[in-house]
């Protein structure tokens, strides 16, 4: 069972690029012909990406980003510094608590 599921898979890859180099040579995309080539990307550009481009306009912008980073950063070192300044008024809490419980 493990032989057949690794050629089938195998041929699955080696179809995938045969079809795909396939296509390319169809269309001409290793020809030097510059015409071609621009009318080829000018047909790229107008029926295949904008089906792919969906999230550009939901993106945050790169202020935005920064702002929350140094906002969850300055947050978490500020925590981190509280913790260290209340240890001590814990361990004293702490040690309190054990010495009257005896």
């Amino acid at each position: 069972m493990g032989f057949l599921w690794k050629t089938a898979k195998l041929g699955i890859k080696v179809g995938l690029v045969a079809g795909a180099v396939k296509l390319s040579i169809d269309n001409d995309i290793w020809s030097t012909n510059n015409v071609k080539g621009s009318e080829l990307y000018q047909k790229l550009k107008k029926y295949i990406l904008p089906g792919t481009v969906v999230f550009p306009e939901q993106l945050p912008s790169v202020e935005e980003v920064q702002l929350q980073a140094g906002g969850k950063w300055n947050g978490a070192v500020d925590s981190v510094f509280t913790t260290i300044e209340n240890v001590p008024s814990s361990l004293n809490t702490v040690a309190n608590r054990l010495i009257n419980n005896k």
